[in-house]
């Protein structure tokens, strides 16, 4: 913790910080960099500080989080807080809220308010042309030739941590996670390029576990890693691009084609990532647990399922994508893409099992947290009535009328959470 009267009273509230600050230890990012800093005093209790770069770079929410990195855009100046505990007049002071509501407000400059939004803005303005004949707004992009493009990026402290997570747990996630993209077109992959920023710490024998599991899932799904790009960067992070083909005769199944009457249907139990997360966070949920092993496997070492993809496209099914962010988040998404309103029963769910049992330890509505934990990898697809379902797959839902989006019924009765699944931004507090 930090006390205000570490700092120097030439701070005022709405300055740049251009000398330095009494610190009880140095910082080595405050060398030779213009800051703001602000005490962050919560409640009267422990004091906290945050480091704002003046090109608005990073924000370091608490001196000894140093995993609690957030986007803070056009931050030049501090802006004053509203909070009643200022200790010392000339300390900028503020909570967290503050700083998301001055986000929003436009003190620091507009920011993008969630992921949806940033899709949105980024698709007004780039266009589609040549070879491509999809582009922004799908699992995958798809080319002329029948090619499909697909790219995700993991970052440690946002999609993984090396703390709970083996160099061989990253490196096989993050392809399996662009293979389901690949599944949710129904393709089939062909090659891999993977972009590597490795921060300071990470080791040869790091690097060859990862790669070493990359290959692994290469030679037992069919296709190649063909190269990429490798660069420094302050935490460890895979930008993986993974291009597929589609098999003759068949098109790519776009999220935009469900229709009124459509069954929505899932292959196989939800929740388990979202189970094995909590457990990674707090051991004691999965304390004598026999599904404990299995559920932290589907958070760390989720299965793309190319061949369920293959099953869906030949059944007919009018749209698909994968649950990479809850159900009720995707079949929204999927909904707005289609101009329809997904109904999600939350009764039908599959659940993974022992995901009751974590849900009941950690205080969450098991229903729910299966279908809004995200992470499941599991395919969402719209298949007419009266159409033969393909095998290990569940009905739990349909198409209807209304404005596009999705309704969660339990019982009948609409329980739609506010929090639909995992979106950037919202884990901000926004």
């Amino acid at each position: 913790s930090v006390h205000p009267r570490y700092f120097k009273r030439s701070i005022h509230d709405g300055a740049r910080l251009t000398d330095g600050v009494f610190l009880r230890q140095p910082w080595p990012w405050l060398v030779g960099t213009q800051h703001v800093l602000e005490l962050d005093h919560v409640g009267g209790g422990r004091n906290a500080v945050e480091v704002h770069r003046a090109d608005g770079i990073d924000v370091r929410e608490d001196a000894g989080e140093f995993l609690a990195h957030h986007l803070f855009l056009g931050c030049v100046e501090a802006q004053a807080g509203q909070s009643g505990y200022v200790a010392d007049r000339g300390v900028v002071n503020h909570r967290r809220r503050t700083v998301a509501e001055g986000q929003r407000r436009g003190w620091y400059g507009r920011i993008v308010a969630d992921e949806r939004e940033l899709i949105e803005r980024i698709a007004a303005r780039v266009g589609v042309r040549g070879e491509v004949v999809t582009g922004v707004g799908d699992d995958a992009a798809v080319l002329a030739n029948g090619m499909v493009m697909a790219l995700d990026m993991l970052v440690d402290g946002v999609h993984f941590r090396r703390s709970t997570h083996s160099p061989a747990d990253i490196g096989y996630k993050a392809l399996a996670v662009n293979l389901s993209d690949i599944a949710a077109m129904a393709a089939d992959p062909v090659a891999a390029l993977i972009g590597l920023g490795k921060p300071p710490d990470i080791t040869a024998d790091d690097v060859d576990e990862m790669y070493g599991a990359m290959e692994k899932m290469a030679t037992q799904y069919g296709f190649t890693v063909a190269g990429g790009d490798i660069t420094d960067a302050p935490v460890l992070t895979l930008a993986v691009t993974v291009t597929g083909r589609m098999r003759h005769g068949v098109r790519p199944v776009l999220r935009s084609g469900a229709r009124l009457g459509d069954r929505l249907v899932v292959t196989g139990a939800l929740g388990g990532s979202a189970a094995g997360l909590l457990i990674l966070d707090d051991p004691l949920l999965g304390t004598g647990l026999p599904e404990r092993d299995a559920l932290v496997d589907c958070h760390r070492r989720p299965t793309p399922l190319l061949s369920h993809g293959h099953q869906l496209a030949e059944c007919g099914a009018g749209a698909l994508m994968d649950i990479s962010d809850g159900l009720l988040l995707d079949a929204g998404r999927m909904a707005r893409a289609s101009g329809v309103c997904a109904e999600i029963d939350l009764d039908a769910v599959p659940r993974a099992p022992g995901l009751d049992h974590v849900a009941a330890a950690a205080g969450l509505a098991p229903d729910l947290l299966a279908s809004t934990g995200g992470e499941d990898y599991a395919l969402l697809a719209a298949i007419a009535p009266g159409v033969a379902l393909p095998r290990d797959t569940v009905v739990v839902g349909r198409i209807i009328e209304g404005a596009p989006g999705v309704i969660a019924l339990r019982g009948g009765c609409d329980v739609t959470p506010v929090h639909l699944g995992w979106e950037h931004g919202h884990h901000l507090g926004l």
